[in-house]
């Protein structure tokens, strides 16, 4: 679940990018992560970044609610190899990379 949620939204991301349609972007991204939080949430629990497995981990050793350390590492290994499989697929399709860099002004 966190495999395919991962993969969904740094693909829907890199897709726009090339857009370039900041306003359409930002909500096609949010739809995509609101439905696939609805459909694979229930499973995982739909973090699909590493960072909220990681604050989610820390929230536990406070004494929360939360994940513990050994599904934390697998959900992270997980996400990152989504991440890397969407991007792989971004660039075979479209043939171009994000290339991330500041901007001018910055």
């Amino acid at each position: 679940a966190e495999f395919v949620g991962t993969y969904a939204l740094v693909f829907t991301i890199g897709c726009n990018v090339i857009a370039g349609s900041p306003v359409w972007g930002a909500v096609s991204i949010g739809c995509v992560l609101m439905v696939f939080i609805y459909a694979l949430g229930g499973i995982s629990g739909g973090n699909f970044n590493p960072a909220v497995s990681l604050a989610l981990t820390l929230s536990k050793v406070l004494g929360g609610p939360g994940l513990d350390a050994v599904t934390m590492l697998l959900y992270m290994i997980v996400q990152v190899i989504g991440g890397i499989a969407a991007a792989f697929s971004f660039r075979e399709l479209f043939g171009q990379s994000i290339v991330l860099q500041p901007q001018v002004g910055f």
